[in-house]
């Protein structure tokens, strides 16, 4: 017999976040991740291994933002054929600065 131990979770369904992740369970596809235990055993191996790298990958919203940046000048994104319509102001106000970093915070949660 395999040295093994068993754990029980209890979803509270009334929580938007166990709710999500409860159903999120019940839809995978078990001939792709085989059981609910793995594929959760997975995740949580895979989580805990970005809580230990996250010192080597703590980047500020600031350090995104440049990267960006940078890597936005050298792409050509505007037809030929058009100006662009809009240019962005040179610097950012306290306020308009929050509103962005919230916009960019809120697409990027379409990701997760």
């Amino acid at each position: 017999m395999k040295d093994s131990r068993r754990i029980s979770v209890r979803f509270d369904l009334s929580d938007p976040i166990q709710r999500k992740v409860y159903e999120a369970l019940h839809e995978i596809d078990r001939t792709e991740h085989g059981s609910m235990s793995a594929f959760a055993i997975k995740a949580i191996g895979e989580y805990l291994d970005r809580l230990s790298d996250r010192g080597r990958f703590d980047f500020t919203l600031e350090d995104v933002r440049d990267m960006f940046r940078e890597e936005i000048r050298e792409l050509d994104l505007a037809p030929r054929e058009a100006e662009p319509s809009f240019t962005p102001p040179a610097e950012m106000t306290e306020e308009q600065r929050k509103e962005n970093d919230r916009n960019v915070l809120e697409t990027l949660d379409m990701f997760t």
